[in-house]
């Protein structure tokens, strides 16, 4: 199988690096470094999710290789629109894992984080977590992230969820039980979005849980997958 991880907002291929080996024997793992950051640093900086999730489901979409999709909070909504992509091309994932993230079709408030000054964003960095302290101590780096990281509050804060054909595949769904912006209700709401078999947990932490529990992730990955496997023979 071919694992597809996309990162959080302000988020990198990076991150996914030790999964391959963590996976190796179940699946690929592949993390499309998103415009503007890591190895693509100097590319137009990405404007909208829907757009964004086309661009990664073209190559994905001529491959017989049966594809899972994981994300967290940004990366979440962007797996949800690159299986909707998908499916326009006729191809149905083999399963989604989405973590740290409301069902989209509900009312969300909208933060306007892309428009906060460079010392107000840093300040919201800090109160949801996810970002290393030592990246806080390195002005310099800190201030080469913050383009990308603007763009993708951006594509995130102007999110507008359009309706659609509920997706046929099954999916976990994940929440972090201190996290205030994905309450359990708004995480069963996927049902109303995936028309397979939907399972959904809540575990100890706030926004950033899976970082915090990066174990227990590879573990559910490492049962799961295999299932979805099977249901695909």
């Amino acid at each position: 199988m071919r694992l597809v991880c996309l990162p959080h907002a302000g988020g990198s291929a990076v991150l996914y690096r030790t999964w391959k080996a963590a996976l190796l024997g179940l699946a690929t793992v592949d993390s499309p470094e998103l415009p503007g950051r890591g190895s693509r640093h100097g590319a137009p900086l990405p404007t909208s999710l829907p757009a964004l999730a086309e661009d990664i489901a073209a190559p994905l979409a001529h491959r017989p290789v049966p594809v899972v999709l994981y994300g967290h909070s940004m990366g979440a909504l962007l797996a949800f629109e690159t299986a909707r992509a998908l499916a326009r091309h006729g191809v149905t994932v083999a399963g989604l894992v989405l973590s740290g993230r409301a069902a989209p079709h509900l009312p969300f408030p909208r933060l306007d984080r892309h428009l906060m000054s460079d010392a107000a964003l840093i300040e919201e960095l800090k109160r949801i977590g996810g970002t290393p302290d030592a990246l806080f101590r390195r002005p310099e780096i800190l201030a080469m992230t913050l383009p990308a990281l603007k763009a993708d509050f951006r594509m995130v804060d102007t999110y507008a969820f359009t309706p659609g054909p509920a997706l046929a595949c099954p999916a976990v769904i994940l929440g972090g039980a201190d996290d205030p912006a994905t309450p359990e209700p708004s995480l069963h709401a996927w049902r109303e979005l995936i028309a397979g078999p939907v399972a959904v947990d809540i575990w100890p932490g706030g926004h950033f849980f899976v970082r915090e529990d990066e174990e227990r992730l590879l573990t559910l990955l490492k049962r799961t997958l295999p299932v979805w496997r099977a249901a695909r023979a």
